[in-house]
């Protein structure tokens, strides 16, 4: 039958096949690396605690996290926030390139070990690109999703990078290779597709890295722009500042007048979410995906064409913001999971 209509059998047996395998990869829970400007805006420790209930469910793995802004105290901050978690052991690499344009609200006070326990400082951090290119090297093929909440300076630096097996074990593959080789999917929280003439603020932290990573990145890539969001409040239902570090960094955001646990934008956790999730809470559908195609940025701006080959895609909302904001702040408020069975 099938040599009938002009399919060979061992042709369609092995299209079977490569199918069975493409369901198998995509159902694995994904491994993630989250690159993050952790210390100035509240949600990145709101991402990282979403990020750390979806690890508990089981939905993922946290492989390792990237600071991509400096200061003394961010990677004590992130891994205080892991170590809240039971995930204390989670490597934090920083970015080579100093960056403290902005006022850090909260990791000072929540990286510092007499306030929150961490055993992780910037003195022992790896630079982000080593970092990266080790986690990568260690994961099988296909299975990580790197998700970007800040600049993308660091996912920049590690695409550019020449192979040093010497380092990372890597054996002779450069970063792009790596990339190709090991990465299922890029996340960016970046852009404004709705307003696409509004200068973003991720994508002005560096724009040369924006650009290059749309011009040359190996794999797919999703991007959750300004407008998904902006208008997604979370983080007021967040409870004991004195011992849980992510409600410690909400109390001292001024969001609501520092020493208030106020409710923010959650423009890294919908990325965060979608990086795991993907579109949908059970039955409801919180985005959908744009038509494929080629993102850009001149001068900061947002430039997107349709393109049927094209390797870039972003979401657009389709749930209620309240709605999605439930689903979302459920995550961040669970207990991590060795408390919650302690209790």
């Amino acid at each position: 039958m099938l040599q009938k209509i002009g399919i060979p059998i061992m042709s369609f047996l092995t299209l079977l096949t490569m199918s069975h395998l493409c369901v198998a990869v995509e159902a694995t829970p994904p491994g993630v690396i989250l690159d993050t400007d952790f210390r100035s805006d509240v949600d990145d420790a709101g991402a990282l605690a979403l990020l750390n209930a979806l690890a508990d469910n089981g939905e993922c793995e946290l492989l390792g996290v990237v600071a991509s802004q400096t200061g003394p105290y961010v990677v004590g901050a992130i891994n205080a926030v892991n170590t809240w978690y039971g995930r204390g052991a989670v490597p934090v690499g920083l970015s080579p390139v100093d960056d403290q344009r902005f006022p850090d609200h909260y990791a000072p006070e929540i990286g510092d070990p007499e306030n929150f326990a961490s055993t992780q400082s910037n003195a022992t951090a790896p630079d982000s690109t080593t970092l990266y290119r080790r986690l990568l090297h260690e994961a099988p093929d296909k299975s990580v999703v790197i998700v970007v909440i800040g600049s993308q300076t660091c996912v920049h630096l590690l695409l550019q990078s020449e192979a040093d097996s010497e380092q990372d074990g890597s054996i002779n593959r450069t970063g792009r290779d790596l990339i190709a080789a090991k990465v299922r999917e890029l996340v960016l929280m970046g852009g404004n597709f709705s307003d696409p003439a509004h200068p973003e603020h991720n994508i002005n932290l560096d724009r040369e890295a924006a650009q290059t990573v749309a011009d040359q990145w190996p794999t797919p890539i999703m991007y959750s722009g300004f407008e998904i969001g902006r208008t997604v409040m979370t983080g007021g239902a967040m409870t004991n500042p004195d011992e849980n570090p992510v409600a410690r960094a909400y109390e001292l955001f001024p969001a609501g007048g520092v020493g208030t646990i106020a409710a923010s934008s959650s423009y890294d956790q919908t990325a965060v979410y979608y990086a795991v999730r993907g579109f949908k809470a059970e039955e409801l559908v919180l985005w959908e995906s744009s038509a494929p195609g080629r993102a850009s940025f001149p001068d900061g701006v947002t430039r997107f064409e349709r393109e049927e080959s094209g390797t870039h895609r972003y979401l657009i909302a389709r749930a209620s913001d309240e709605e999605t904001a439930t689903v979302i702040e459920a995550l961040m408020i669970q207990p991590p999971r060795d408390r919650a069975a302690a209790e």
